[in-house]
């Protein structure tokens, strides 16, 4: 067996996240394929009269049999057409088409297609409907031979090689606070946190459609937005202080930006305003505790005895946990709710790629071969072998 066939059979590591869709090869230090979990139908215009004549020769350059368009080509779309993130809609079908799409981009020769082992990253919520519609579509669909369903923060903990901590995972869609103590998790000690970066994107949108003096009207949309907050946000450890300087004619804040239409929006403190949600959700009418409340309050149910081997590891993850400044604001805000004594233990991990670090993980463990248990047979393939063995068996026997 050539080492480009050895290569082509290794296990492919599968990410499905609200906001990215994460695809490569098991051992590898990064993705082969990272793109947005998006789709759009070729036919499912925003407009709502009659589409004008010609309009779809004019701007759906693709001429595929397929109506869908996936990831990055849907986005090129999304100002005429429909967009749709298929994890949100629970749509299967799509995914299927989806994950084939860019399967095919992997390059994998036609005698190695689908002998694959699958690992799929999974938050701590996903549902038993959910693996099951996926381990339907991986076997039934696809016939690969086996599949791995891993947590997503052992793939986080094994990459920084910690056994205790505290996972914070912030992403576009959910944010999950996630304790372990020596491997161990407990379901008492977890919260799902209901502002992630959906909700920053839209305050930040308010924040300057709302900000009066503004002049003149702003075109800017939910895409728009996220694509500036993603950019340009930070956190600030004195947002008040912050905003009083701004006042007084502090400047460093300032961006200017340029949007599709020609016009250009100035903003300044909606930069470092839009993450402070995180920190008081009743800014967006949200019911509950900050985030670093949040955070201390799953340490809290360990003993006391155990909050020492998990403050110093208070881990970031997540898309949205790329804000600058968010784990130094973290560490402060953490500290108020613990004694003077565990205050220096206090300890906010934030690093790079770390929007990335669950597949990162996941690649790694595989690579050091401890993914042994857990494995999922496709029951298509043992009945095919039995079958086969079988036969092969009759076969001796006549020959005898």
């Amino acid at each position: 067996m050539s080492s480009e066939e050895k290569n082509q059979l290794r296990p492919l590591i599968i990410d499905i996240g609200s906001r990215n869709f994460r695809l490569g090869w098991a051992g590898d230090d990064f993705p082969d394929i990272i793109t947005p979990s998006v789709y759009v139908d070729k036919t499912d215009y925003i407009f709502t009269s009659d589409v004008i004549d010609g309009l779809e020769d004019i701007y759906i350059i693709e001429k595929e049999e397929d109506s869908q368009l996936f990831g990055d080509d849907a986005l090129k779309y999304s100002n005429i057409l429909k967009l749709h993130e298929f994890k949100k809609e629970s749509n299967y079908t799509i995914f299927m088409k989806f994950f084939y799409h860019y399967y095919k981009q992997l390059n994998i020769s036609e005698e190695n297609q689908f002998k694959q082992l699958i690992i799929i990253i999974t938050p701590f919520f996903i549902s038993e409907l959910e693996k099951t519609k996926l381990t339907d579509i991986f076997f039934n669909v696809f016939d690969f031979p086996s599949i791995l369903f891993l947590s997503e923060n052992q793939g986080i903990l094994s990459t920084l090689r910690k056994s205790s901590g505290v996972v914070v995972n912030i992403g576009e869609v959910n944010t999950n606070i996630t304790t372990f103590l020596h491997g161990f998790s407990n379901t008492m000690a977890r919260d799902t946190y209901p502002i992630s970066g959906k909700e920053l994107t839209a305050y930040f949108l308010n924040l300057v459609l709302t900000r009066k003096g503004s002049g003149g009207s702003v075109y800017l949309d939910k895409m728009i937005a996220k694509e500036i907050k993603d950019k340009l946000s930070l956190c600030v450890l004195d947002p008040d202080g912050e905003i009083k300087r701004i006042k007084d004619g502090l400047t460093k804040y300032n961006k200017t930006i340029d949007l599709p239409d020609g016009t250009s929006l100035d903003i300044n403190l909606e930069r470092f305003m839009l993450v402070e949600p995180l920190f008081n959700p009743s800014l967006i009418h949200i019911d509950y505790v900050g985030l670093a409340e949040a955070i201390s309050k799953v340490v809290r149910f360990w003993d006391r005895e155990n909050w020492e081997d998990l403050l110093p590891n208070i881990i970031l993850a997540g898309g949205t946990s790329l804000i600058p400044g968010l784990d130094q604001r973290l560490k402060v805000e953490i500290s108020k709710y613990f004694s003077e004594k565990l205050k220096d233990k206090i300890n906010v991990i934030a690093v790079s790629g770390r929007e990335n670090i669950g597949w990162i993980g996941s690649s790694v463990l595989w690579a050091q071969n401890k993914l042994q248990k857990g494995w999922i047979q496709n029951p298509n393939q043992e009945i095919a072998q039995q079958e086969h063995d079988h036969k092969f068996k009759n076969q001796n026997n006549m020959n005898e």
